[in-house]
């Protein structure tokens, strides 16, 4: 669910008015892409462990949520 929400956003941010789609912005979301990968591969894991510790789903979901999206 990641990748469509930020797949969003940059079509949102570079459709406006005077804002070309040149190789720079390519690489940047390309990179955004990958960052929104990386951080849904990680919140799936830590939900995970969190399971076989003995949470249930919806506990270690929000868990996962609270711990990964914090500000560090």
């Amino acid at each position: 669910m990641a990748l469509p929400t930020a797949l969003a956003g940059i079509v949102w941010i570079l459709s406006g008015p005077g804002r070309r789609f040149l190789f720079p912005a390519l690489t940047g979301a390309i990179m955004c892409m990958g960052v929104a990968t990386a951080n849904s591969v990680l919140v799936i894991s830590f939900a995970r462990e969190r399971m076989a510790e003995g949470a249930n789903a919806m506990a270690a979901a929000f868990e996962a949520g609270r711990s990964r999206f914090r500000p560090s």
